[in-house]
C-alpha cells in the first residue's frame, strides 16, 4: 500500500508539471519560400506581380527617381515553454526577400532563409 501511495504522487506530480507547459507561435510578415520567390524573373516581374506574390513589403525606400528597394520580411517562431525551467524547444525560421525596381520592372532581387532549431 505504501508503494502505491509514492506511485500515485509520483504520477501525479508528472501530470501537474507537463501540465505547466505552453506551446507558442509567433508569425510577422509576409510568408516567403523559395518556391514563391523562383516566379521573379530579373528584368520582365513586374511591380503588380510582385504585389500579388507578396502582397505589400515591409520597407519600401526610394534610390532614386527611377528605383525603389522594397524588402519584405518574415519570421515565424513556435516554442515550447515550461513555467519552471523555461524554453525547452524552438523553430525559427526567418527569411528577407530584397527587390530593386526599376520603372515599375524588377532588376534586382535576393533570397535569404534561415532556419534555427532547438531541442532540449
Amino acid at each position: 500500500m505504501k508503494n502505491a501511495k509514492k506511485y500515485l504522487i509520483a504520477l501525479l506530480s508528472i501530470i501537474l508539471l507537463s501540465s505547466c507547459s505552453q506551446k507558442n507561435f509567433v508569425e510577422q510578415g509576409t510568408p516567403l519560400s523559395k518556391e514563391k520567390v523562383r516566379n521573379i524573373v530579373e528584368g520582365s516581374t513586374t511591380q503588380s506581380q510582385i504585389m500579388t506574390l507578396f502582397g505589400k513589403p515591409t520597407n519600401q525606400k526610394k534610390i532614386n527617381e527611377n528605383e525603389t528597394q522594397w524588402t519584405y520580411k518574415y519570421v515565424k517562431k513556435s516554442s515550447t515553454s515550461h513555467m519552471i525551467i523555461g524554453e525547452t524547444q524552438f523553430n525559427i525560421i526567418e527569411g528577407t526577400l530584397d527587390i530593386i525596381l526599376s520603372n515599375g520592372v524588377v532588376t534586382w532581387f535576393n533570397y535569404d532563409e534561415s532556419y534555427e532549431q532547438k531541442k532540449w
